[in-house]
């Protein structure tokens, strides 16, 4: 889209605007105070004029060794289902961010491809926070949809996300382009986005979506020592995919993001409108946490099309984990979602993780019936300090009716259970840096 280009580099100029505006000021007047900081591993410059630059950004390495329904798409059959290891970069970014005045801010995100050999804009807005409560934002920013979608990749307690969203195609990520408003009122935030879901490089695309979550917490007690709190929040999306709908697949790495294949309910499924719900609930008691959602979505089928099918999914997760040195997750009440953990000692910070989710997707069509599957995640995370982080997951998970690869339609390609294949075990071990 010749928007996004656009958006893309307004925001470049204000970045560098705001890098010679608040590095160079301090040197043509002495009314001017600049403050530069490395603490957090990156470059922080800040002046007394309401203006600032960030510079930092985040990298991943993963090592992943796996068997069974993972393995089932490899491309020779005497290897199917047997123990394979992977490993990738699975993120290099690079974020520059900040603000000109007190009414301004801007982000840029470029997200390096190692195995491309590419770079591309991860994120990318311009945000107008002049009103009392409620800022602007127009560019591409993620979908407020879903408690642990909105948790940085950077916090959240597993290695990858639950693989509800990415099987049901849930509204989640950054698309394109997007206007949004939100605001927050001391433990309340809200916010709506409306979005424009159209390929970048089509113009006359009328796929549009409007996604909304409202969220609270619950405050018991001082927070200062120990946090007690509560958390509700509910999001939804509608979508809206035009006159020659969207095709679309609805399959999952099932939380292992280097598989090559996905485990597949149905390929090339033609949908032209869904409704999206979530409902999310944590609570938090000093080095305890519990985190759980609930999302469902309904696609209605292109009826023009052969390829056109209601789809139903929906599913769940409930999350628990505990600091054995004490230490308390993290939390931003002005957007209602948990943060980083800060270690406390020389030993750094430990925490025990166990998840267990399970999904279902009801394909009208389907010959082969409805896909589930249901994931136990058990793993352990070591943050030696506030910028260092390894993680250590082990999934156990079973998988009934899904697929791997398929042509045309998708729907009745030969199952996992043909191959032998419906459960897999996982170990998955990342080393990440934030700075």
């Amino acid at each position: 889209m010749r928007l996004k280009q656009i958006l893309i580099g307004a925001t470049c100029a204000i970045a560098i605007a705001s890098i010679s505006s608040t590095a160079f000021a301090g040197a043509v007047t002495s009314k001017e105070e600049i403050a530069v900081s490395t603490t957090g591993g990156g470059i922080k410059i800040k002046s007394d004029n309401g203006n600032s630059f960030q510079f930092g950004g985040v990298i991943q390495y993963d090592f992943d060794n796996y068997d069974g329904l993972y393995n089932a798409g490899t491309t020779d059959p005497a290897d199917i289902g047997d123990s394979a290891n992977e490993s990738e970069w699975r993120r290099t970014r690079l974020t520059a961010k900040g603000t000109k005045g007190e009414n301004w801010g801007y982000k840029l995100t470029v997200d390096i491809d190692d195995d491309a050999e590419e770079a591309s804009v991860d994120e990318a807005w311009v945000k107008y926070a002049g009103l009392n409560n409620i800022d602007l934002i127009i560019g591409r920013l993620k979908v407020p949809f879903g408690l642990e979608e909105l948790i940085s990749d950077k916090y959240i307690s597993t290695i990858e996300r639950s693989a509800i969203y990415e099987v049901g195609n849930f509204l989640s990520g950054k698309p394109d382009f997007a206007f949004a408003a939100q605001g927050s009122w001391s433990n309340f935030s809200g916010q709506v986005h409306l979005i424009d879901e159209g390929e970048e490089d089509d113009d006359s695309s009328d796929s549009f979506s409007i996604a909304a979550r409202i969220a609270n917490r619950f405050v018991f007690g001082s927070q200062e020592n120990k946090p007690h709190f509560a958390h509700l929040g509910a999001s939804y999306a509608v979508r809206d995919f035009g006159n020659a709908g969207s095709t679309m697949d609805f399959r999952s790495r099932l939380a292992v993001h280097v598989i090559g294949d996905r485990a597949t309910a149905g390929n090339d499924v033609v949908v032209e409108h869904a409704d999206q719900f979530g409902i999310e609930a944590a609570y938090a008691n000093g080095p305890l946490s519990l985190q759980s959602e609930y999302l469902m979505a309904d696609f209605d089928g292109e009826s023009s099309s052969a390829a056109g099918s209601d789809v139903d999914v929906d599913g769940f997760y409930v999350a628990a984990t505990y600091t054995l040195t004490g230490e308390s997750r993290g939390y931003k009440s002005s957007t209602n979602k948990f943060d980083k953990i800060k270690p406390k000692n020389n030993l750094g910070a430990w925490e025990l993780v166990a998840k267990y989710e399970d999904g279902e997707v009801d394909i009208d069509n389907n010959p082969n019936g409805d896909a589930e599957y249901d994931i136990l995640t058990l793993g352990v995370n070591w943050y030696p300090n506030t910028n260092v982080r390894f993680s250590l997951n082990y999934l156990m998970t079973n998988a009934d009716n899904f697929q791997f690869g398929g042509s045309g339609s998708g729907l009745g390609n030969p199952t996992l259970e043909s191959l032998g294949e419906d459960d897999g075990d996982v170990i998955s071990f990342r080393t990440q840096y934030v700075f």
